[in-house]
C-alpha cells in the first residue's frame, strides 16, 4: 500500500495545485466563491487488481471517501447480508459507495441491473447499453438506442435512480466515443438518462473537457476524471499534472455550472506485453493530491 514517500508526495502535489488557484478559477463569485458542489472519489476499475480490504485502505490512506462500487467488490448475485457487511467495511473505512458500474448491458438484462443498484442503495448506475452489431464485417458492440429506451422507462418505474451512459473514445467509434454522441442518443428520453462524462476518453477525441462540461452538464450524473497523453488510438494514462489537458479549466468549469456530483478517478494503466501488470500507487497518489489541491483553490478564490 502506500508508503511514507507517497503520502508525503501526495500532500506536496496537493499544496502545488493549491497555488495554481489564480488560473483554476475565476474571481467571479458566482462561479467559484464556495465550497466546491462537487465531490471527489474513485472509480472502482482503479483497484481492479485489490481485493475489497486493500481498496478500501488505499482509499483511507488518501483521505478519498466516495466509491463507485464495480461487481468484482460486491458481485451481481450479492445477498442482503452480503451488502450490508461492504457497507459495514465501507463506514468502516470512512468510505461511501455512492454508485454501481460502468455495466455493460443489453436491453433484456437492464431490469436485473436496475435491481441491482437498487439492492445496493446507490442512486447512481453506470451503464454501457449495447447491442451486437457488425461494422465492414467485423462484430462489434454498439450504442443501443433501444436499450437507451428502456433503461428511460427503468428510470420512471424505479423513480430515484439515474442512469449515467459512459463515454470511451475514438479507437471505439461504434459504442459512445464521447460524450456527445451518448447525449445524442438519449437527450429526448426521461431526464434522470444522461452521463457519465469520462473527460480522458473526450479529450482523446479531439474535445476540449471544459466546454464538454459546459455543453453537457445538464445531463452529467457522474464524471470520471483522469489525465492522458492525447492519442487518438491509444489510453495514455498520465498522473494527473503531467497529461495534456487543462485540469485546472475542468474544475472552472464543474464549479460555473454547479455540478453536484462525483468525479472519480480511474486511473487505467495498460502495461507492455510481457510486464506482470500492477497497480500503479504512486501514480494514484500523484493525481489524487493534484485533484484535491485544484479543489482546494477553488474553494479559496
Amino acid at each position: 500500500m502506500m508508503n511514507r514517500r507517497q503520502f508525503l508526495g501526495a500532500g506536496s502535489l496537493a499544496l502545488l495545485a493549491a497555488g495554481c488557484q489564480s488560473t483554476c478559477c475565476s474571481t467571479d463569485a458566482a462561479a467559484c466563491g464556495k465550497k466546491v458542489p462537487f465531490k471527489f472519489g474513485m472509480a472502482g476499475y482503479t483497484f481492479h487488481r485489490c481485493s475489497v480490504d486493500e481498496t478500501l485502505k488505499y482509499m483511507k490512506q488518501l483521505d478519498v471517501h466516495y466509491l463507485c462500487i464495480k461487481d468484482f467488490h460486491l458481485p451481481y448475485s450479492a445477498t442482503a447480508a452480503e451488502i450490508k457487511a461492504f457497507h459495514q467495511k465501507c463506514a468502516d473505512h470512512g468510505v461511501t459507495g455512492y454508485g454501481v458500474g460502468p455495466i455493460y448491458m443489453k436491453k433484456g438484462e437492464a431490469r436485473k441491473y436496475f435491481d441491482y443498484a437498487k439492492a445496493v442503495g446507490v442512486k447512481v448506475l453506470v451503464a454501457v447499453p449495447f447491442e451486437d452489431g457488425e461494422v465492414n464485417g467485423k462484430k462489434t458492440r454498439v450504442g443501443s438506442r433501444a436499450c437507451c429506451e428502456t433503461l428511460s422507462e427503468l428510470c420512471r418505474e424505479y423513480g430515484d435512480i439515474k442512469i449515467a451512459i459512459h463515454n470511451h473514445g475514438p479507437d471505439i467509434p461504434y459504442c459512445f466515443p464521447t460524450g456527445d454522441s451518448a447525449f445524442e442518443m438519449v437527450k429526448d428520453l426521461d431526464p434522470r438518462v444522461g452521463l457519465c462524462l469520462d473527460i480522458g476518453h473526450n479529450f482523446r477525441a479531439g474535445l476540449d473537457p471544459a466546454a464538454s462540461i459546459r455543453k453537457l452538464h445538464t445531463r452529467i450524473f457522474d464524471m470520471h476524471v483522469k489525465n492522458v497523453k492525447f492519442d487518438a488510438k491509444k489510453n495514455l494514462a498520465t498522473p494527473m499534472p503531467r497529461g495534456d489537458m487543462k485540469l485546472p479549466e475542468v474544475v472552472k468549469a464543474l464549479c460555473e455550472v454547479g455540478y453536484t456530483g462525483c468525479c472519480s478517478l480511474e486511473y487505467e494503466s495498460f502495461p507492455a506485453k510481457g510486464v506482470r501488470p500492477g497497480i500503479k500507487y504512486d501514480d494514484i497518489a500523484e493525481s489524487v493530491g493534484y485533484f484535491q489541491g485544484l479543489m482546494k483553490a477553488a474553494e479559496n478564490v
